[in-house]
This record gives structure tokens, C-alpha cells and sequence, in this order.
């Protein structure tokens, strides 16, 4: 797999985060979890991130202030919106990441399978080895 795989994962539940970037290493990703949005901006500036999955229901500076400062940047790649809210919250956070000019992935409800998370990541993944 390429080095172009580099994810950066935002979630307040460490073991969320930590089964995600298992899954990730896995596939031969570059990986950073962060589990405080305060880190979000000096997290993107070190690992240039091309995937960012992102908990939209955090404490303090949530995913949508979050998806803000990305679409402020003009973050080029891809973001997969998670959360444990209701699903009406995902689809609202996925419109205004889109009406930002973000390129939505995908989504993730939680709770999810481990399948779910490798199978997601597989085709966000670039130069893949088949």
C-alpha cells in the first residue's frame, strides 16, 4: 500500500479510536488518533492527513466546528462522519461538510463492527494492493 494512506482520527472514545487505527495499521495506513479536539489543528498540520475520521458529538469544540476549520483550510481529502447520535444529526453534519465543500465518504453509527471499519477503509484507500 501507498504512504498516501495517512488517517487521522478524532473521537473522544479512546476505544473507538484505538480499534480504528488497529484496523488501519493494518491495512498499511499512516495513522494519528486523537481523542481531544484541542489537538485537531497542530494533528493535520504534523500528519497532513488525506482521510480524517471524525466524531461529530464531542465534548468542547464538536465535529462541526471541526468540519469548519477543514473546509477553511481547504482540506482536499476525504472525511467519514461518526457519531452515537441520532441519525437525523449524521445526515445534518454530512450536508453542511458537503454544502462546505468537504468530500463526505462515508458514515459510521455507532456502535459499528471492526468488518465495517476495514471494508470503509479499504475503499478509501489509495494504491491499494489487490
Amino acid at each position: 500500500m501507498s504512504a498516501t494512506n495517512r488517517l487521522l482520527i478524532v473521537d473522544d472514545e479512546a476505544g473507538i479510536a484505538r480499534m480504528i487505527e488497529q484496523a488501519a495499521l493494518e491495512l498499511g495506513f499512516e495513522v494519528r488518533a486523537i481523542f481531544d479536539s484541542e489537538q485537531f489543528e497542530k494533528a493535520v498540520q504534523e500528519l497532513a492527513p488525506n482521510i480524517v475520521f471524525l466524531d461529530i458529538a464531542m465534548p468542547g469544540r464538536d465535529g462541526l466546528e471541526l468540519i469548519g476549520h477543514l473546509a477553511a483550510s481547504n482540506f482536499g481529502g476525504k472525511i467519514v462522519v461518526m457519531s452515537g447520535s441520532d441519525k437525523s444529526y449524521i445526515q445534518m453534519s454530512t450536508t453542511i461538510a458537503k454544502a462546505r465543500g468537504l468530500q463526505v465518504a462515508g458514515t459510521l453509527e455507532k456502535p459499528f463492527r471492526r468488518q465495517a471499519v476495514l471494508d470503509l477503509l479499504k475503499s478509501l484507500a489509495v494504491d491499494l494492493d489487490k
